[in-house]
């Protein structure tokens, strides 16, 4: 009997285990599902950029103003609107290849002075830098201002022109030619901002009568309460003058200066890493097995509140099975 019984209760433990790792591996099944759905509903990742030829991305910035647009004065209508010519807004973005990075930069500086403009930004790399620190401007802490921008390479060097916007095709033809290097990309765009700015100037002379006549009121005004109300609206209706103001001029510097990325590189610019290397294998692997932990974590930080109530469920089940089995058994106990 001690043979059978020690038997029957192995058997008693293994199904017990069994039955633990089947609810695992099914709840880690059910957290999958759930945990894609949720990083996949979370904000998108930027995407990763070419060390070389570098291409920039656009302004996400909209042209529209902020807030409802006013209606326009009946003294602004159709009439001036129509005086304003085309507003476009142009930007450009250049990659070559060069020889010589120095002598390259140089002719860089050169053609956007002589268009006009000037070399907003430049980063050069001509040498390697044992301290790692050249790369996306760093602030007074020294930690990256833009940690999207990629830094730049060895036999690298990156620029952000501004040339005045009839003369980006003349200076863009410069930076193509054959004197500086072998074109590698080159694109444009132009955006029409002339409703922007049409609408924009439009509402100015109504803001400033509309400001002229709240002053006015304030000379009148013969309570401090009145005063009091009339300041709150003359400092609304300023601020969004001086709004309106900053716009439009926010719109004529972008249409009248044109921004050009270029990017320049060597045939000694530092490789891309090997990806097909053993120890590059390994790291993928290592981050494909903390993505899949992501998920799964994910996925039972979405079912924890199911499971507790499924626990407390259960538990409830079981007690109430357990009460109706020991009943049976008591009354069996006092028949005998």
């Amino acid at each position: 009997m001690n043979v059978f019984s020690h038997f029957r209760l192995t058997d008693s433990r293994r199904g017990r285990v069994l039955l633990v790792i089947g609810a695992v591996v099914l709840l880690v099944a059910l957290s999958i599902p759930f945990g894609l759905s949720a990083l996949r509903s979370g904000p998108a990742a930027d995407g990763s950029m070419p060390a070389s030829g570098w291409l920039p991305g656009q302004s996400s910035g909209s042209d529209k103003a902020g807030g409802a647009a006013e209606p326009v004065a009946p003294g602004v209508g159709p009439s001036e609107a129509a005086v304003v010519g085309p507003k476009l807004a142009r930007t450009a973005w250049l990659g070559v290849k060069v020889t010589n990075i120095s002598k390259a930069s140089a002719q860089v500086r050169a053609i956007a002075v002589a268009a006009g403009g000037q070399v907003l930004s430049e980063s050069i790399v001509t040498a390697s830098d044992p301290t790692g620190s050249y790369g996306s401007p760093k602030g007074a802490s020294g930690v990256s201002e833009d940690a999207a921008v990629p830094p730049v390479g060895l036999n690298e060097a990156r620029f952000t022109l501004s040339v005045p916007a009839d003369k980006l095709d003349s200076a863009l033809a410069d930076l193509s030619s054959a004197n500086l290097g072998t074109v590698s990309y080159r694109s444009s765009q132009s955006q029409d901002v002339t409703a922007t700015y049409t609408d924009t100037q439009a509402r100015i002379e109504p803001a400033k009568d509309s400001i002229a006549r709240v002053r006015a009121l304030m000379v009148k005004a013969t309570t401090l309460e009145q005063i009091v109300l009339l300041e709150s609206e003359l400092s609304r209706r300023q601020a969004d003058l001086d709004s309106l103001q900053q716009q439009l001029a926010d719109l004529d510097h972008r249409t009248t200066m044109s921004e050009v990325s270029v990017s320049l590189w060597t045939d000694e610019a530092a490789p891309q890493p090997n990806d097909n290397g053993f120890l590059a294998g390994i790291q993928k692997a290592w981050d494909s097995l903390l993505n899949s932990l992501v998920v799964v974590l994910t996925g039972l930080a979405v079912l924890l509140p199911w499971l507790l109530i499924a626990l407390v469920v259960a538990w409830f089940i079981r007690r109430w099975i357990g009460r109706r089995g020991r009943g049976p058994a008591t009354a069996a106990s006092t028949t005998d």
